[in-house]
C-alpha cells in the first residue's frame, strides 16, 4: 500500500522562499488570515452539538484500549503553523504499559494533550486524525436518567427494601445494589468513542472518570489556594453518581493512604505549598485514580524527583496498574523509567514515530539511528568514556518541515535515498516497526504493517 502524501491545512499559505529567516508584512498578513479562519472553524467544530452517533465508533483490535491513528495537531502562530503532531499511529492494549520516548520538543506531551483535548485553544488544535478509546459509558433512560443496578434474589427477582421519604412516610422501594464504597451502582455498557471528533461538552464525561493525567508538574498543576482536600473532593463530587460530602472526604482519604502519604488526615487539610515535591506527585496521582479509570496517562511523572522518590512513584504505579486493572501511557525521555516500566515502546521524532515495539526490542535491537543515538547518550555504570555521546546538529524547524526524512540532517548512516520521499513505516516483526530507507525491502512477508 502506497504511503499517503502528508496532510496540510488547506488554507495555510505557502512561503516564498523555504531559506527565509523573516516575514514580509504581506506573509505576516496571509498566514494570520488563514490562521484565523482556520481556528473558527475548528473551535466552530468543538462546540457543536450533534447525536452520539457521530462519534461513536469501533476499535480496530478489541483487545486495545486506545488507538491513535493519523493523528494531526498543530499550532497556528504568527509565523506559520507548528506542525507538533504530524500523522501519529500507535496503540495502547489493555492492561500494559506503552512508553513514549523522544528528545524535548518532539511531540510527546502535545500527542498526550490531545488524548485529553486539553490542548490550548484557540490556538493549538485537533486538525484531522482519529483516537478512539473504549469506555464504560453510563446508560440512560427515555428521561436521559442513569438506569440503577438492583439487588436479586436465588429466583432472580427484585428485592426490595422499606424507607423513610424526606416528609416521613415510610415507602417501599427497590433496593439498590451497592459496591465495596458503598456507592450506587448503575447500568453501564462498553462503548467506543473518537475523542477527536467528540463535542468538548460530551468530553467532560470521560476526563478524570475514564481517563486521567498525571500532569509533569504538580506545583503548576494543584491550586495554591484551596487545600488538598477540597482539590481531591472536587474529583469524586464531580464524577461519582451520588457521592455525599462525607463520602468524598472518606473516599479522598483512602486514596492518600493508597499512594503512600503518612498523615492522610493531615495532608488532607494543607495546602500545595505546604508539601514537599514528592507529596505533590503524590497527591496529583491519588487525584488522577480517585476514580480507578481505564486509562492513566503520566506526563514527567519522576521530574524534578530525587532517585529515592522516582523509584517510590514506579513501584507505585506498578502496583496500581494491577488493581485497577488499567493501562498506562507513560511519556518520558529518561530511557531507564521506559526499561522499568514499559511493555511497548513508541520513539518520537519532529513530531512523527520513527519507531515502535516491545520494550525488549526497542533496547536490544534498536534499528533507527536516532534511537541507537538516545541510547548512546545515556549514562551507564560500564561507561568508561569522558563525554557522554550527543547527537549532532539540530531538530529542523517545526514550521517549514522538509520532505525528506527529517532526520537526514544528523544521521550518520544517511544514503542517497534519504534524499528522496520521507520513508515509510516498514514492520520487520510483528510488533517491530521502523521509518527508514535503511530497512526498506526487510519487511515480514506475512505480516500486516502499517501505511
Amino acid at each position: 500500500m502506497k504511503r499517503e502524501k502528508e496532510k496540510q491545512v488547506e488554507s495555510e499559505p505557502k512561503r516564498e522562499g523555504s531559506t527565509k529567516h523573516y516575514l514580509t508584512g504581506k506573509e505576516a498578513r496571509a498566514i494570520a488570515k488563514a490562521n484565523n479562519k482556520e481556528m473558527r472553524r475548528l473551535e466552530k467544530e468543538k462546540r457543536r452539538k450533534v447525536p452520539m452517533s457521530a462519534y461513536v465508533t469501533q476499535m480496530k483490535d478489541e483487545r486495545n484500549i486506545l488507538e491513535i491513528e493519523d493523528l494531526h495537531s498543530y499550532f497556528f502562530t504568527d509565523q506559520g503553523v507548528v506542525k507538533a503532531v504530524n500523522g501519529v499511529s500507535f496503540e495502547v492494549p489493555m492492561n500494559a504499559t506503552v512508553g513514549v520516548v523522544g528528545e524535548s520538543g518532539c511531540g510527546k506531551s502535545v500527542t498526550s494533550m490531545s488524548v485529553m483535548r486539553l490542548l490550548q485553544g484557540p490556538t493549538g488544535q485537533i486538525v484531522s486524525g482519529s483516537i478512539r478509546f473504549k469506555a464504560l459509558h453510563y446508560k440512560r433512560d427515555e428521561a436521559g436518567k442513569l438506569i440503577p443496578v438492583y439487588e436479586r434474589d436465588e429466583r432472580g427477582e427484585i428485592v426490595y427494601e422499606t424507607q423513610v421519604s424526606k416528609d416521613g412516610k415510610v415507602v417501599t422501594k427497590p433496593k439498590q445494589k451497592r459496591d465495596e464504597n458503598g456507592i450506587g451502582e448503575y447500568e453501564t455498557e462498553e462503548r467506543v468513542f473518537d475523542i477527536a471528533k467528540m463535542p468538548m461538552q460530551e468530553m467532560y464525561r470521560l476526563r478524570g472518570r475514564q481517563m486521567s493525567m498525571v500532569f509533569q508538574e504538580p506545583m503548576t498543576s494543584l491550586n495554591p489556594v484551596f487545600t488538598i482536600g477540597n482539590q481531591l473532593d472536587e474529583v469524586t463530587l464531580i464524577h461519582v453518581p451520588d457521592a455525599t460530602k462525607e463520602f468524598a472526604k472518606k473516599r479522598s482519604i483512602e486514596m492518600l493512604n493508597l499512594v503512600g502519604i503518612a498523615m492522610p488526615e493531615r495532608v488532607y487539610a494543607s495546602y500545595p505549598h505546604e508539601l514537599s515535591g514528592g507529596m505533590r506527585q503524590r497527591v496529583m496521582i491519588a487525584m488522577a485514580l480517585a476514580c480507578e479509570p481505564r486509562l492513566i496517562i503520566a506526563d514527567e511523572p519522576t521530574t524534578a524527583l530525587d532517585v529515592t522518590i522516582q523509584a517510590q512513584i514506579l513501584n507505585l504505579f506498578n502496583e496500581l496498574k494491577r488493581k485497577i486493572n488499567g493501562s498506562i501511557l507513560l511519556i518520558t525521555h529518561d530511557l531507564g523509567v521506559i526499561a522499568e516500566m514499559a511493555d511497548y515502546v513508541v520513539v518520537m521524532y519532529a513530531g512523527k514515530i520513527i519507531e515502535r515495539g516491545t520494550a525488549s526490542e526497542i533496547f536490544h535491537n534498536p534499528l533507527h539511528p536516532y534511537t541507537q543515538g538516545l541510547q548512546k547518550s545515556k549514562p551507564t555504570m560500564k561507561s568508561q568514556v569522558e563525554e557522554l555521546f550527543n547527537i549532532p546538529g539540530n531538530v529542523p524547524n517545526p514550521i517549514d518541515m522538509p520532505n525528506y526524512c527529517y532526520f537526514k540532517e544528523r544521521c550518520t548512516k544517511c544514503i542517497k535515498k534519504c534524499s528522496g520521499e520521507y520513508p515509510q513505516m516498514v514492520q520487520v516483526s510483528p510488533t517491530h516497526y521502523v521509518a527508514c530507507h535503511l530497512y526498506e525491502g526487510r519487511e515480514q512477508k506475512d505480516g500486516n504493517g502499517r501505511e
